[in-house]
């Protein structure tokens, strides 16, 4: 699948290559969110690819661009990137801060994954029904 379909359905940045080996969680929950939103466009981008094999990266970028387009232009990501911001920074500074040891940043994926998803439930944003102030990582 396009790369630029998972930046685009997680806030239009991508985490490093090594965050998405060690939590392929994350990489599915994006292009799952991508896939609900943006299905036609997907669609058409993932029947380009399989009929060009070996030119699929030229022949098809054009929709990948239209894929990433509608991702990052959706009402709904567009709510994600506000209203889920904080815990999406705390996730980019843990990368930068462990480009090594990635892993010690599966807290703040979570804490933004359970953002995106109580926005895409409708509920407003803030710590899981039943979380205590601890469940949610700092900005180490």
């Amino acid at each position: 699948m396009a790369p630029s379909a998972n930046s685009a359905a997680s806030g239009g940045a991508a985490a490093s290559p090594a965050a998405h080996r060690r939590d392929p969680h994350s990489h599915n929950q994006a292009l799952a969110v991508t896939a609900r939103l943006c299905g036609a466009e997907l669609e058409r981008y993932g029947r380009c690819v399989a009929e060009s094999p070996g030119r699929w990266h030229r022949d098809c970028h054009q929709l990948s661009l239209s894929v990433t387009n509608c991702a990052q232009n959706h009402p709904l990501v567009r709510r994600i990137r506000r209203d889920c911001s904080d815990s999406f920074g705390a996730f980019e500074r843990c990368l930068r801060e462990r480009p090594r040891d990635t892993a010690q940043c599966g807290p703040h994926v979570t804490h933004f994954l359970l953002c995106a998803q109580n926005v895409t439930q409708g509920t407003p944003p803030g710590p899981p029904v039943g979380a205590t102030p601890g469940d949610a990582p700092t900005g180490e």
